[in-house]
């Protein structure tokens, strides 16, 4: 594991961007541990993670799942 400052990521995250795929990467801000450089793998689906992550996707997520469903072919004579 390597622990390095926000700075040192900063001015060299082509080199721990490649690191971090053999070894964890510790960020520190201020000295403080704050995040974690982690690879992507080809299992990862990218928008997904997005997604999952966006706010206002989640906000409109939780209001649709509120909503009452509407059986298939009740859908299908609404289209």
């Amino acid at each position: 594991m390597k622990v390095i400052s926000l700075s040192e990521a900063k001015a060299n995250l082509s080199h721990y961007g490649r690191t971090c795929h053999d070894e964890p990467i510790i960020v520190t801000v201020n000295g403080v541990p704050s995040f974690q450089l982690v690879p992507l793998s080809e299992e990862d689906d990218l928008i997904d993670s997005l997604l999952e992550h966006n706010p206002k996707f989640r906000q409109t997520l939780k209001r649709r799942l509120k909503e009452k469903s509407v059986p298939i072919k009740e859908a299908r004579k609404r289209i």
